[in-house]
């Protein structure tokens, strides 16, 4: 559940921190992880979209790239929710340290 919270943010994550299973100290952290990080998405994502706009209006060419441009921002979720799943312990610099103030361990 932790993995896919990183790859399915912000609504696994919510439900995480809301349910059950929010007492697990395992889940909570990489709940709280992927809820900070689902902002810094949603701008990334913004940005891919005016990017694709951009690259549409100067040369249609350019709408080869815009697959990869698109992919692009779940990339670290990915890396992230894989090394999880694996069994690591991701810890975003600023991420971690912003959850861990938000949501602190109990």
């Amino acid at each position: 559940m932790a993995a896919v919270g990183y790859v399915f943010t912000p609504v696994v994550p919510l439900i995480i921190l809301t349910g059950t299973t929010k007492d697990d100290p395992f889940l909570r952290r990489h709940s709280a992880q992927a809820l900070v990080w689902s902002p810094v998405l949603i701008l990334l994502f913004i940005g891919v979209v005016i990017a694709a706009i951009a690259m549409l209006r100067a040369d249609l060419l350019f709408i080869c790239l815009f697959p990869v441009l698109f992919h692009l921002p779940f990339l670290p979720g990915g890396i992230w929710g894989i090394s999880v799943y694996r069994g690591g312990d991701p810890r975003p610099p600023v991420i971690a340290q912003l959850a861990d103030r938000l949501y602190p361990p109990r």
